[in-house]
């Protein structure tokens, strides 16, 4: 077994095609194909099932190629560390964001983040928390900016605390707008998003429960849901952050939750063999210098379980 065979199965996995893979690989396809043979010969196990279309790795090869890339990571990890990397912020480095978060602060700190450090090469996704952790435990993503406490076993590098507001647009019987949550009219984002949890511990609400029974509407975005709210007079749930992309007539809208007052924690987070601490320092320093100084502590505030 080598890592190179280990190289191999992974790129395969990831494109699905032998000819991709090899050209990812930069050896011919035939080579290829045979030091994974090999390896399957040696494991006495298929790792993927070649009638497939498109390719996929059997259940026993889904485990081999989760492992494969368990140990590759940690290969990177020593080879960064030979080099004198784990303070330096330069190289490649890959993250992973939450959609309630990446609108609002990515803009915010990027920019200046890439002209500090111009030797840094970031990939950027976007998705869910789940994924993310996934990822970052399989080694395709390096750290995630994400909603803390996971209760998992990754790093949580504590960023800020960011508070939760109400977006109303309902109609009181008088004609003016409603500044208490109303469970029955609030409108949520879909399930595996962790704004979505957050809102079920305040409220105790399912996800998809709207205004009319009649209406599930699943999505994403925050906005999408704030312009629901407002053209169908609800109401939804909102981080500080979204407040200063709104318009005027929309930040009128906004108002505090009652006391304690709602907050989400948000951190970096990244596994504990990951190497790189200078990155690390670097982003967590960048994000600090792009947020109100209040945000960083707790004070007397209540942080929402996801």
């Amino acid at each position: 077994m080598t890592i190179t065979q280990l190289e191999y199965i992974v790129a395969l996995d990831d494109l699905k095609s032998f000819s991709k893979a090899a050209d990812f690989c930069c050896v011919t396809q035939p080579s290829l194909s045979m030091q994974i043979q090999k390896l399957e010969s040696e494991l006495n196990i298929v790792i993927f099932n070649r009638k497939d279309k498109p390719l996929k790795a059997t259940i026993q090869g889904q485990e081999i190629i989760r492992q494969a890339r368990v140990i590759l990571k940690e290969t990177a990890t020593l080879k960064d560390l030979s080099k004198g990397w784990s303070n330096q912020v330069s190289g490649n480095v890959s993250i992973g964001v939450i959609p309630t978060i990446a609108p609002y602060l990515m803009p915010r700190f990027l920019s200046g983040f890439q002209q500090k450090f111009p030797d840094l090469h970031i990939n950027i996704s976007e998705t869910t928390t789940s994924n993310i952790v996934k990822e970052i435990k399989e080694g395709k993503l390096d750290i995630g900016i994400l909603v803390t406490p996971l209760g998992d076993q990754l790093i949580e590098k504590h960023l800020y605390y960011e508070e939760l507001y109400l977006y109303s647009n309902l109609r009181l019987n008088s004609g003016k707008i409603c500044k208490s949550v109303e469970p029955e009219n609030l409108w949520l984002l879909e399930e595996g998003h962790c704004l979505s949890s957050q809102i079920n511990s305040i409220c105790n609400l399912k996800s998809g429960q709207t205004l009319s029974p009649r209406i599930t509407y699943q999505t994403g975005s925050l906005e999408t849901i704030v312009r629901i709210a407002e053209d169908a007079g609800g109401q939804t749930i909102i981080p500080e952050m979204l407040y200063d992309f709104l318009d005027s007539n929309k930040q009128d809208h906004v108002f505090p939750l009652p006391f304690p007052k709602p907050v989400r924690e948000v951190s970096l987070v990244y596994s504990p063999s990951y190497a790189r601490k200078g990155i690390i320092q670097a982003l967590h320093k960048e994000i600090l210098s792009v947020v109100p100084e209040s945000w960083r502590e707790l004070n007397e505030r209540n942080i929402i379980p996801i």
